[in-house]
Order: C-alpha cells, then sequence, then structure tokens
C-alpha cells in the first residue's frame, strides 16, 4: 500500500510517524475527507530545519500515482535539499516562501505562485525568514512507490542567497 504524502511526507513514514493508508475507496465512488477530521503531522527534523506542519490530503490510488498535501512552514522554516523521480508541482496559498535548486539563487515566492520542479532536480522550498509559508505539493510516485529522495540540510548561506 502507498504512503500519504507530505511535500516531503515520505521521510515521515521513513521515521515511523506515519502508517500506510488502509482506505480503499470503493469502485464507482469518491471519498470526501473533513478538514476537521484530517491529521497535522510534525515535520521530522531529518529532512526539515525549523518549525514544520504536514496535513496529508490524497494517497496515491491505482491509475493516479500522486499524493497531496499542505505542507505548512513557520518563518526561516525550510526542506532539506531533495530530488522527485517523477516531479513535484508546488502552489504557494499562503504568506511567502522561498524556493532553489541547487546551486542558483534562491526564488521569492507569494500567494498564488506555482512551482514546477522536473523530475530529478535538486531543490528546496520553505518560508521567508521572517513570515510563514503554506504550500499545497502535488508529487508524483515512480513504478517503485518512490516519490522523493532525501539530502543534506540547505545552509543559512544556501537559504539566505536570494535573487534581487
Amino acid at each position: 500500500m502507498k504512503s500519504y504524502l507530505s511535500i516531503l511526507f515520505c521521510s515521515l513514514l521513513a521515521a515511523g510517524a506515519v502508517h500506510a493508508a488502509d482506505e480503499v475507496i470503493p469502485e464507482g465512488t469518491q471519498l470526501v475527507k473533513r478538514a476537521d477530521t484530517i491529521a497535522h503531522i510534525k515535520g521530522s527534523d531529518k529532512v526539515f530545519t525549523g518549525n514544520v506542519q504536514v496535513v496529508p490530503l490524497s494517497e496515491s490510488l491505482p491509475g493516479m500515482p500522486v499524493t497531496g498535501a499542505y505542507v505548512i512552514f513557520e518563518a526561516g522554516a525550510r526542506s532539506f535539499w531533495h530530488t522527485h523521480p517523477t516531479g513535484q508541482v508546488l502552489i504557494i496559498v499562503e504568506g511567502e516562501g522561498r524556493s532553489s535548486v541547487y546551486g542558483q539563487k534562491v526564488s521569492a515566492l507569494k500567494k498564488g505562485d506555482v512551482v514546477v520542479c522536473p523530475k530529478g532536480v535538486k531543490h528546496f522550498h520553505g518560508a521567508a525568514p521572517d513570515q510563514r509559508m503554506v504550500q499545497m505539493t502535488i508529487t508524483g510516485y515512480d513504478p517503485e512507490g518512490k516519490n522523493v529522495t532525501w539530502m543534506e540540510p540547505v545552509t543559512d548561506e544556501q537559504y539566505l542567497n536570494v535573487e534581487k
């Protein structure tokens, strides 16, 4: 069974914080998850710097190998460097964020911005230093069920290297 995502949710599974979903959606129906029943899971310090909450929205389904989540980054929080085997889409839904491809300047992100990160591109994302950011993630799985490869932390120097 596939696990829930977070932008970054595989790390929580690896850390033992989350278990694969047991929900089965009967054929010809749909699943409605009520907002007050969706868990908020603390982001692991093995893949995030700072205070991060992951809100899993959807899991991978047969014929739909993607997951979705809200990821809430408090001011200054960010992911570690990572790649995705099939890519990722981020939609900034609140606040101001930061994202960069390894070796490049950091882009400032605002509500409504969309980041499309192709497969295999080493990148990070997170909040601005002085305000939180909420992103919605859509992340694909490869045929083996993998959706992220985690790497080293983003240094303060890298994080603060914002394009002017």
